[in-house]
């Protein structure tokens, strides 16, 4: 391999390493004179690491504008194998890569390497699509997979059993993506074709000659039917082949595991079995008394013994949302829901947000924020909702909780100001109707401003993959992701009333001030009873964005004075004028907002990451 390659790839892999070790020492119990030198130092690395990636990533994108040779293509296809084989997954990269790579080798049908370039593609596909639920790149990977299985009828001159073990690898991650997607029966009929397909190979002669003994080949064969078993979304109206189909596999899993004296670590097989009773008109109270009662059999978590305590969480949310499908299949009274949801989900909740920080963190920030999305509409109660937002989805995210605690704080004290000032500037919002009870109502004005700061990009929390990419330049297509958060942030909060009057908000803070440009083009930011609290938002927003000097490594964070220059240069257009001559004219609000972007910001940080640390 080219030398130079070479080394930019070992350092790119070491960098990416970096990035987590050096998240992980900011995440300790720290005075906050330590703490702080370690964000410093944190930041300059950081800083350090994008740039080393970028030049990496500029001499992959000039290899990859000469000619593909034999020596090169290997080249190349050693570099996929180690992000691939790493776990360093990376669609943009991987894909600028494997891309031209296929071609060249189904030119010459060198088998192994067509299979793995194909089951890269369609694994990073699969890794970055599915989280957006975006059905183009979910179908992407599904094809990508069936075009990999197909190659079975190579299987005999895959020589090497890794390679022959990628087939039911594929078949099994094209289960995977189904039952992660839950995307209805057009979906779930694929599911079983897929499996029958695979349980028809595995049991031919040619197989079983060839690996039927291989306890890898056997593994990804029992998981392959677990994933089914959890990917069923039952409803009242399913149609009787799929439900019988359904039932039969439960039976054979369970029939099967019991011969083989495998336990069922994770609850899978009694919360299957509870819902085929369901189908067979089993009282849905006895089955929901049933639920309660092993949930009050799991136990404590202890988080020292990972697996355990992975399988002890999995098996108290899942058997909470196996409850709440019990509801609906059932369309049981509301008041007797409420009654029930009294005996389990305070413990589950508690048992979630007890979860410490980077235990499992991509799937456990998964899996709460499914919590809160199936907990929330039964919850009557604002406040406490909030607060399970919070400890739930959003205080699980670091980068994006920091950002909106800075916006907060800078919003409000702009709020203040006016109220001060300038009360008029609030009058037509909801609930404020007159100045005096403006005057008077500043803590809950600021309280809802806050609040409003809190959420507004509840919706990164759906794309943290993109979010988080800090060790290297954003493609389009990451920011056409991120300017969907606007819109994720709406989609996941808006069946519930108790948050109506945040949703402009959530929507809007990428309007510009006089509706012309920004995103969602779908919103309309004019006509929003809400428009003065949605303008002091994106002018925060910006506010922070423009100063950070201690999370953003694509840029380097500016001073404010700097930063209200361009405010001044967009007022009219991109921002509140009323807001900006605010700013500017208020010499006291002018400096606080000047100490609290630059030294301010350490305190902010530090009280942050103690709530994260020690939650």
């Amino acid at each position: 391999m080219n030398n130079n390659l070479k080394a930019y790839t070992d350092k790119y892999i070491a960098n990416r390493q970096l990035c987590w070790e050096m998240d992980q020492q900011v995440m300790v119990d720290l005075s906050f004179s330590k703490w702080k030198e370690a964000l410093i130092s944190r930041s300059e690395m950081m800083r350090k690491i994008f740039l080393e990636n970028e030049q990496f990533l500029a001499d992959i994108r000039k290899e990859l504008k000469v000619e593909i040779t034999e020596e090169k293509a290997e080249q190349f296809l050693e570099i996929l194998h180690s992000f691939y084989d790493g776990g360093y997954d990376d669609l943009f990269i991987m894909r600028a890569i494997a891309e031209p790579l296929l071609p060249y080798y189904e030119e010459k049908n060198d088998y192994p390497k067509i299979l793995f370039l194909r089951k890269v593609l369609a694994f990073e596909y699969y890794e970055f699509y599915w989280r957006l639920s975006r059905e183009d790149g979910i179908e992407k990977a599904l094809e990508l997979y069936e075009k990999t299985v197909a190659m079975k009828e190579h299987y005999a001159e895959l020589k090497d059993a890794s390679d022959r073990r990628a087939i039911f690898v594929c078949y099994r991650n094209m289960v995977a993506i189904i039952a992660d997607c839950k995307a209805g029966y057009r979906y779930q009929d694929r599911m079983f074709k897929y499996l029958n397909d695979a349980m028809t190979f595995w049991s031919s002669d040619l197989v079983q000659k060839l690996d039927g003994d291989n306890a890898e080949f056997i593994e990804h064969m029992d998981r392959m039917e677990t994933d089914v078993l959890l990917s069923i979304d039952l409803q009242a109206d399913m149609d009787e082949d799929f439900v019988d189909e359904y039932k039969a596999l439960v039976k054979r899993i369970k029939e099967n595991r019991e011969k083989d004296g495998v336990e069922d670590e994770e609850g899978v097989l009694f919360r299957t079995d509870i819902m085929c009773r369901l189908l067979d008109k089993a009282p849905p109270r006895k089955l929901i008394e049933e639920m309660i009662d092993h949930i009050s059999t799991i136990g404590e978590l202890d988080t020292t013994k990972e697996n355990d305590a992975l399988q002890k969480l999995l098996d108290y949310h899942n058997s909470g949302c196996t409850i709440f499908d019990i509801y609906k299949f059932a369309k049981l009274p509301q008041e007797e829901i409420a009654e029930y949801n009294k005996r389990f989900i305070p413990q589950i909740t508690n048992v979630h947000t007890r979860i410490p920080f980077g235990f499992w963190t991509g799937l456990i920030d998964n899996v709460c924020a499914e919590w809160f999305s199936v907990v929330a509409p039964y919850d009557q109660i604002p406040s406490r909702k909030a607060e399970m937002l919070l400890k739930l989805v959003l205080g699980r995210q670091p980068i994006t909780y920091i950002h909106s605690l800075m916006v907060g704080e800078i919003a409000t004290r702009i709020v203040i100001a006016f109220i001060k000032e300038n009360p008029e500037f609030f009058l037509g919002v909801p609930g404020l109707g007159d100045l005096q009870q403006i005057k008077d109502g500043m803590y809950e004005i600021s309280d809802y401003v806050t609040k409003c700061a809190l959420l507004h990009d509840c919706g990164k929390c759906e794309i943290v993959e993109v979010v988080n990419r800090q060790h290297r330049h954003l493609y389009d297509e990451e920011f056409d992701v991120i300017k969907m958060h606007p819109d994720k942030g709406y989609e996941m909060l808006k069946d519930d009333p108790g948050f109506e009057k945040y949703f402009d908000v959530i929507r809007g803070h990428h309007r510009s001030y006089d509706g012309k440009t920004g995103y969602p083009s779908s919103f309309n930011n004019l006509s929003s009873p809400y428009k003065p609290i949605i303008d002091l938002i994106t002018v925060a927003d910006c506010v922070d964005a423009a100063t950070d000097i201690l999370g953003r490594n694509y840029v380097k964070g500016k001073d404010f004075t700097t930063v209200y220059d361009e405010l001044k240069l967009g007022s009219g257009t991109l921002y509140n004028p009323e807001i900006v001559d605010m700013i500017g004219n208020n010499k006291s609000l002018f400096e606080d907002l000047k100490y609290l972007t630059s030294e301010g910001r350490y305190e902010v940080y530090y009280r942050a990451y103690r709530e994260i640390v020690l939650r």
